[in-house]
């Protein structure tokens, strides 16, 4: 069903075109000036308009109308007009006198027209969003077990649930056994449910009728529903609300779900997989994730290492990128060791971005170290390994009676810039993370000079 905008000032025209998409199953309303007409076209899906109004006329409406399908109505006379407002964008036109008989088969193309516009531009826009793919490479031993995971429960049926730290690829894991599975020839369907309220994850996830809410001005489906016999992936569903993980308990549970603002019950054939970066069994215990939600989505678990801990992949991941940005020049072996020596709390995301970066740098030399990102180069951060060295060698070469002191100010030196690189530098996300105010945040960025 259509909501449809008539403009025109002829009355008999009106009502005919009203009685023709009433009859239809549309909705229509009808004003008899461009200037009232264009103040009610926001949330209409169609605008019937005429050449000849008085005031201002079609054709300067037309060029003020540019989110919904036009129809232009002509007389007879005037069909070079008509002609010339089909060059302006118009979908299409109707000459005078009006056949009944044409409008439906009309209405409908339009919509359908609309609804596929709607749908490149949705598509435009993910795919703008999303940065390039990580790569899924390593002949490290972690890797190797991610990689025989993975052939595991390709073609299982079972929900899976990928841990991992933001930047290490969980996305590209999740597309890889969807890939490599009996369901590979359907949809495969992602949503951040930490990028979106409440209000519109549950219409993104389970879809809405027309008229559900406010904007809700045509029918959608949701991502359930668009990945019916493919696979849904839940990315950073551990930020999911309480009110969220309740309802999606609920449609894993039952199989069953209801768009917003319906109430018949729509059942779907779906694998579900899931990925986050928090602890979620940690969460269980504080209470902010649901236990019974996550036996729900762990059946099967595969975790990402971050790379810090497979820096043997590094050379590897470093020769892939260079490749993909088609570098005709190489990377000494210091430059090499400004990387393998890093901590990147971004992971391969933050790898490739550095990357990207020395090659600008350098120009189409060899990749030496002052082309290194400054990111990289100074304070690294530190794993566990790392920090206990540390705390060693400078216990080790404090004088007598300031071991205590040189170990803390080392530590905190080393937590502090952990933090700040990993916010990206962002000093208010930083002093949240570390529950200190940013004042006291700026001081210690002084202190230590980072």
């Amino acid at each position: 069903m259509a909501d449809v905008l008539i403009i025109d000032d002829e009355p008999g025209i009106c009502w005919a075109l009203q009685r023709a998409l009433e009859d239809a199953g549309h909705t229509a309303e009808a004003v008899g000036t461009a200037e009232q007409g264009l103040a009610r076209v926001p949330g209409k899906d169609l605008v019937f308009l005429d050449i000849g109004l008085p005031g201002m006329n079609g054709l300067d409406a037309l060029e003020r109308v540019k989110t919904v399908p036009v129809v232009i109505i002509t007389a007879h006379g005037t069909v070079e007009n008509a002609v010339e407002a089909l060059k302006r964008g118009a979908f299409d036109y109707l000459v005078k006198p009006l056949r009944a008989e044409d409008i439906p088969a009309l209405v409908d193309r339009a919509v359908k027209r609309r609804a596929l516009e709607r749908e490149v531009e949705r598509l435009r826009a993910e795919l703008s969003g999303r940065e390039a793919e990580l790569p899924l490479k390593g002949t490290t031993r972690a890797m190797q077990e991610v990689f025989k995971r993975i052939a595991t429960v390709a073609m299982a049926d079972a929900p899976v649930l990928i841990r991992g730290e933001s930047g290490t690829g969980k996305e590209l894991v999740a597309r890889t056994i969807h890939a490599a599975s009996a369901r590979a020839g359907a949809a495969f369907e992602p949503i951040d449910c930490g990028a979106l309220p409440d209000d519109l994850l549950e219409s993104e996830l389970y879809g809405h009728e027309r008229g559900a809410f406010t904007g809700a001005v045509a029918t959608k489906p949701g991502r359930i529903e668009r990945s019916d016999k493919g696979t849904l992936f839940l990315d950073e569903v551990g930020e999911l609300s309480p009110g969220a993980q309740a309802k999606l308990l609920r449609f894993l549970a039952e199989g069953e779900f209801v768009r917003l603002g319906a109430t018949k019950r729509r059942t779907v054939d779906v694998r579900l997989m899931a990925a986050t970066h928090r602890d979620l069994r940690a969460a269980q215990r504080d209470g902010t994730f649901r236990e019974d939600l996550f036996y729900r989505l762990a059946v099967t678990e595969i975790r990402l290492p971050p790379l810090r801990e497979r820096r043997e992949d590094i050379p590897l991941l470093v020769a892939h990128f260079l490749t993909e940005f088609s570098y005709a020049g190489e990377m000494s072996k210091a430059a090499m060791e400004r990387f393998t020596d890093h901590g990147w709390p971004g992971n391969v995301r933050e790898l490739r971005n550095a990357i990207q970066a020395a090659t600008v740098m350098a120009r189409g030399r060899t990749i030496l170290p002052e082309h290194v990102p400054e990111s990289v180069t100074r304070a690294p951060a530190i794993d566990g390994d790392d920090l206990a060295r540390l705390v060693a060698r400078v216990a080790d070469r404090a004088p007598d009676g300031t071991a205590h002191a040189a170990v803390h100010e080392a530590c905190e030196r080393a937590v502090v810039a952990h933090i700040l690189e990993l916010k990206g530098h962002n000093q208010v996300q930083a002093a949240k993370r570390l529950g200190i105010h940013r004042t006291t945040l700026r001081k210690l960025i002084e202190k230590y000079q980072l």
